[in-house]
């Protein structure tokens, strides 16, 4: 037995290094699970501490007011009652939605979707009802000690003082859908708010319609009662919009345009200060309410209106393009003055026909006008005149100045609508879209507004408030000026200054000639007689298009004019669907319009003591 004690046995190596990466796994677990509470999840955990004992609630701002030119209030807010929910209490304490929906005598199923959908994250209250009422809103804090982190309060609402004639002028409110939070985000719109979604409302301005957000900051306690206010930031009121439009010439417009569309049919009537691009009319017939939308419309109401068959929601003024017919011979008349293959002295036969070959086109005289000259040409609105003149010039010519008044191209309205570009084709357009071949009688059809033409009535009214104004094509604009809020009571009033879409560079001659021929259309002999207004030099253009509808072919009627004549202060474009002749059921319609426009007009510079003269 040896008296020397034998050394241990060395530690296996390989449990060393198990254990030391057995540590090393543990410790970055650790590190790991740290630095996910503190750095990524830090603010959510803090947000969620600071939660159990305040709460911070969005102050909804009032939507801004829109007034007409002349300071009518056409729209603007009224408080209404909205129940929200806080999601960390109904979490804790379930059955909330269903004591809320027995005190509101509601489905419970709703308010649960209501709740999925306006859920914005796990702090902001969720509004799962509006409009409740003073009885149901009382019943429901008789029974708040049953109710955790149910909140009862105000909230502003959409108010419209205006009816149908203003329909698509103002457009309408609704719930933001994930489209608009996605084009909107800038705005500060998050989920359950409403936003524009057509006309004014809808389009540039909503952002600064909708204001700025404000906040309260409220000490809870365990039960999510209120203990005491903490902090407050007042929300900022929205913009206040004055437009263009006079809500007197807007009743008008409305009046006679739907007393002769009637039940059945459709039109649209844009009125334009041919001097600024301001509007200061524009109806779409038939219309709709948008004070059904202020609070939210029914799904019932909505899908009335979807089905329709005269669809009440289309914007016809800026979201309908058909063929224009002869008011189109205006544009016709221009470009061939330019190019030199016509001239005020220029005259033609006009027997009631012409051949293309075999084919007949006829002239809606079909006894002929006999000997025309330029001027009478449009007076008489002669088709065979411009048969000819549209074969002078050429498709590709005349979609080039089709092209330069504006046409084929939205006019960049600052309305929410569906504005369409319409068509102006040409010989590669028709290749393009599978139609065949340019033709003879594509060219002749074009010089007198059909051929595949198609243009909405706000840009035929723009392109003829340039030859009104010596050649400057404005966009139009209805809104004139815009008043923003900052902190406390300071404001800013900022005019919307004419924007102009380009200078058409036309010779003073051709204006001028093109001009004296539109007097003639409403002088005796002319077409549009029925705009005449005892007193006042009216310029204007008839036509009557031609299309086929429901198997048949159908006439609309249109008319276009500006007065006065020598210096132009307002410009009206009529259009009635399947409304026959212009000169007959649209032209009368713009004389009501001008008419009264020139009478109040002229009595505000009288009182003013302004005059022109």
């Amino acid at each position: 037995m040896s008296l020397v004690e034998e050394p241990a046995p060395p530690p296996d190596q390989r449990r060393v290094v198990a254990a030391i990466i057995g540590v090393l796994v543990v410790a970055v677990v650790l590190v790991a699970r740290l630095w996910y509470l503190q750095i990524v999840c830090g603010e959510e955990l803090l947000n969620a501490s600071e939660q159990n004992r305040t709460r911070i609630t969005r102050r909804i701002p009032p939507r801004g007011v829109i007034m007409d030119a002349t300071g009518k209030v056409l729209a603007s807010t009224r408080a209404r009652i909205v129940v929200r929910v806080m999601p960390d209490e109904r979490g804790r304490v379930p059955g909330v939605l269903a004591r809320l929906a027995e005190l509101l005598g509601v489905p419970e199923a709703d308010l649960r979707q209501a709740y999925a959908d306006n859920r914005v994250d796990a702090f902001q209250p969720v509004p799962v009802a509006s409009d409740i009422g003073l009885e149901a809103a009382t019943r429901i804090e008789e029974n708040r000690y049953a109710l955790p982190g149910v909140v009862v309060g105000p909230e502003p609402v959409r108010a419209y003082l205006v009816g149908a004639a203003f329909g698509h002028v103002l457009g309408y409110v609704g719930q933001c859908s994930p489209r608009d939070l996605q084009t909107r985000a800038a705005a500060g719109y998050v989920r359950g708010d409403t936003c524009g979604k057509s006309g004014v409302e809808g389009g540039p301005y909503d952002g600064a319609l909708r204001g700025k957000d404000g906040a309260l900051a409220v000490e809870v306690d365990a039960l999510g009662r209120v203990r005491g206010e903490l902090a407050s930031r007042d929300a900022r009121p929205g913009a206040v919009l004055k437009l263009s439009i006079r809500a007197d010439l807007q009743a008008v417009a409305y009046r006679e345009l739907r007393a002769q569309v009637g039940s059945r049919r459709s039109g649209a009537l844009v009125a334009m200060d041919p001097n600024t691009g301001g509007v200061l009319a524009l109806v779409s017939v038939p219309s709709f309410d948008p004070g059904e939308f202020a609070g939210g419309i029914s799904k019932a109401r909505w899908q009335e209106l979807q089905d329709d068959p005269r669809k009440p929601l289309i914007n016809r003024a800026v979201g309908s393009a058909t063929a224009p017919g002869s008011v189109f011979k205006v544009i016709t008349a221009i470009a061939g003055l330019e190019t030199g293959r016509t001239s005020i002295h220029d005259g033609t036969y006009c027997s009631g026909v012409i051949y293309l070959g075999r084919w007949p086109k006829r002239c809606h005289r079909r006894s002929g006008h006999g000997a025309v000259g330029f001027t009478e040409a449009i007076a008489k609105s002669c088709d065979v005149f411009f048969y000819r003149l549209g074969q002078r010039l050429g498709p590709t010519t005349l979609a080039g100045y089709a092209r330069r008044m504006g046409l084929g191209a939205r006019t960049g309205a600052d309305i929410a609508g569906g504005e369409v570009a319409g068509v102006v084709p040409d010989p590669a357009w028709k290749r393009r879209r599978g139609l065949g071949p340019w033709v003879g009688g594509d060219t002749v059809d074009y010089g007198i507004g059909q051929a595949m033409l198609a243009c909405t009535p706000i840009q035929i009214c723009a392109a003829v408030a340039a030859i009104a104004n010596d050649g400057t094509l404005y966009v139009p604009q209805l809104v004139a000026s815009v008043t923003t809020y900052g902190d406390g009571s300071t404001s800013r009033t900022q005019p919307a200054r004419p924007k102009v879409a380009r200078r058409l560079d036309l010779r003073p001659q051709t204006l001028a000639a093109v001009r004296g021929g539109m007097e003639a259309v409403v002088a005796p002999g002319g077409t549009g007689t029925r705009c005449a207004i005892p007193g006042v030099r009216v310029a204007g253009k008839t036509g009557t298009a031609e299309r086929r509808a429901r198997g048949d072919r159908v006439n609309d009627a249109w008319f276009v004019g500006f007065a006065p004549a020598d210096r132009p202060r307002i410009v009206v474009c009529v259009y009635l669907e399947e409304g026959g002749h212009g000169g007959e059921n649209a032209a009368p319609i713009a004389r009501a319009v001008m008419a009264h426009y020139l009478r109040v007009d002229a009595g505000a510079e009288r009182a003013s003591g302004r005059s022109d003269d």
